[in-house]
């Protein structure tokens, strides 16, 4: 079996080297925080997000994962949250019952399955009946009731897609339930993270300055290397530090494309060839651009002449793009349309920020317009 894996949650064995931050985020918590946590798609947030979870759950903790990606209307959050609650409840029947005294108009409803396990679902009391904020509220303060004052650790995935809820001021509700709640703390990311810096830094929005701030970048160079060696030479393939290193850089340092790139080197090389070479990674890069090679075209040519003009330049260079000798280097426009086209990039998840530098965040896909769209600049 491969043993790199990409495009699901890591744990076990295969989750490396975020200790650091793992253990400052669940002290923060512990320590009766709320944290937001930033970095850009691929890095392994949720990952390290379950990790924290293991680490608390064994210390008898309750954490609850809720993903918002899912949510589009208040009944959608109403019926997955209550679902969220009751898979930390030993006891269902007690659960319903306390749910539907506390909340009006809701009806829970407890049913097994052909296999005899209990199933919890959720109803209203009547279709002419509305779910209104005050609903919302009563839910919302269901972690601070059910546990018997238990610390309860909440953690919101996808979270600036709460605003999609927007039959109320949602933000502003949670917001002031949050600062009230004694025995819950939560933990708020997602993979926008312009959304979310707006929304917990702007001084107009409800969750200015509620949390703290807190980062990933990066794995340490030193301890993927010795990651990607470990896991080689488990099926008798020796790769040297040159070489890891190598496949590092080519997947823009993003573990998620780390992983890709070494499940496509090992799959190439298993029961045929033993030692890892610069023209086996080069190899296997092409293997992965060809399979990609129509969604690339796809998703170049839908971009504006603008877009396609920054991400030309972004391909060799994120740094200082506003300025004027970026602009005349690639031939650019002007500045205010480079502010519109990244913005646009931004939203579409296609292109990152990260310390003031702008990249392209599919290592492939920066591959692909290097290899196709060589940008014309000025000598």
């Amino acid at each position: 079996m491969n043993p790199f894996h990409y495009g699901a949650v890591v744990s076990g064995a295969d989750f490396y080297d975020r200790k650091d931050e793992a253990d400052r985020i669940a002290e923060t918590l512990l320590g009766g925080n709320n944290i937001v946590l930033y970095a850009p798609r691929r890095f392994g947030k949720t990952s390290l997000v379950f990790k924290i979870i293991e680490m608390l759950e064994k210390q008898k903790f309750i954490c609850i994962y809720f993903d918002f990606m899912s949510i589009y209307s208040l009944e959608s959050f109403v019926k997955l949250y209550s679902y969220a609650l009751s898979k930390k409840q030993s006891n269902l029947k007690k659960f319903v019952q306390d749910l539907a005294s506390s909340i009006k108009n809701i009806r829970p409803v407890l049913s097994f399955n052909a296999s005899g396990e209990p199933e919890f679902g959720v109803n209203f009391a009547g279709p002419g009946d509305t779910i209104d904020e005050a609903m919302i509220s009563q839910l919302l303060d269901m972690s601070e009731v059910l546990f018997d004052k238990k610390r309860v650790f909440i953690f919101f995935d996808e979270f600036q897609d709460c605003v999609k809820i927007n039959d109320i001021n949602f933000e502003n509700l949670l917001r002031s339930k949050i600062q009230h709640h004694k025995y819950t703390n939560y933990l708020f990311f997602g993979s926008k993270t312009h959304i979310l810096n707006d929304m917990f830094n702007n001084k107009k929005r409800a969750f200015y300055n509620s949390a703290l701030p807190m980062s990933i970048g990066p794995l340490p160079e030193k301890e993927t290397i010795a990651y990607l060696q470990k896991k080689f030479s488990a099926h008798s393939i020796t790769i040297n530090s040159g070489m890891a290193k190598y496949i590092i850089t080519t997947a823009g340092d993003i573990p998620h494309y780390i992983q890709l790139l070494a499940s496509e080197v090992w799959q190439y090389m298993v029961n045929e060839k033993n030692t890892v070479t610069t023209d086996i990674i080069d190899y296997c890069v092409q293997r992965v651009l060809a399979s990609n090679k129509d969604y690339h075209i796809e998703l170049f040519d839908r971009q504006s002449n603008s877009k396609k003009q920054l991400l030309q330049a972004l391909s060799q260079s994120g740094k200082n793009i506003f300025s004027i000798n970026y602009i005349k280097t690639y031939r650019l426009s002007s500045a205010s349309a480079i502010q519109k086209a990244v913005k646009e990039l931004i939203e579409d998840n296609i292109i990152e920020k990260i310390n003031n530098e702008y990249f392209i965040a599919d290592p492939f896909f920066k591959l692909f317009v290097i290899n196709s769209y060589h940008p014309v600049t000025f000598n």
